[in-house]
């Protein structure tokens, strides 16, 4: 189990005593911290819920029914916190999970030898708007692919120590690398001067080189979508 996995058992199930995630908290002292902080929080929620908060002391001067109506409150905004802070740990909502999704979704992209074209790869570009200085024959797949709402251009180029994926995310910004690994794959997401990159290997491409490079190189123009 890697800590994607045990974080979303977590978030759903903080009471949660598996053999495997009991295992994956053994050697990891993060997941075993978020997991201690949600059995303490959801504890605490279902306590607030059993038994309203006593604001009598601040409503001395208020109706019996108008202590009800703000201990209703505290209680509703208590279930709001809950659900936002649930939803808020489940990583597979990331849009480093997302990214992988995608590329599982195309496995035929791995697995791609032949060059494509200059005018193929430019046309791929356009649709999202970007402009990329890249010599077509390093590009052995290069799609238009819908992803959250836009389309994105998603390439594999050869490199020196096997093929890596590329995906220009011009409406998915971030303010900083970050690296990830699930389902067979490493990847990084970078910050550009619009959006982001994500770039992913199955085996040992240099992706800090080549995410350098894609920063330097890409160019956003306006969208045709």
């Amino acid at each position: 189990m890697i800590c994607d996995d045990a974080r979303l058992l977590i978030g759903a199930a903080p009471g949660d005593a598996s053999r495997e995630l009991a295992e994956h908290l053994e050697g990891c002292h993060d997941c075993g911290a978020l997991q201690r902080e949600m059995r303490s929080f959801e504890a605490d929620l279902r306590r607030a819920l059993q038994e309203p908060p006593d604001m009598s002391r601040f409503l001395t001067r208020q109706r019996p029914a108008q202590w009800r109506g703000w201990a209703l409150a505290a209680s509703v905004l208590l279930v709001a916190c809950a659900a936002l802070a649930t939803w808020l740990l489940i990583p597979s909502e990331t849009l480093a999970h997302q990214v992988v999704v995608h590329v599982q979704g195309e496995p035929q992209s791995w697995l791609a030898t032949q060059q494509e074209s200059a005018a193929g790869i430019q046309q791929v570009l356009r649709k999202s708007g970007v402009q990329l200085d890249l010599t077509s024959e390093r590009v052995v797949y290069a799609h238009s692919c819908w992803f959250r709402g836009h389309y994105v251009p998603h390439l594999v180029l050869q490199t020196a120590q096997g093929p890596a994926t590329v995906l220009l995310l011009r409406h998915e910004p971030v303010t900083r690398r970050e690296a990830f690994s699930e389902a067979g794959m490493t990847g990084i997401i970078v910050p550009a001067r619009q959006g982001s990159i994500a770039l992913l290997s199955r085996g040992g491409a240099n992706l800090n080189a080549l995410a350098g490079e894609m920063q330097r190189d890409t160019r956003w123009m306006p969208a045709e979508d």
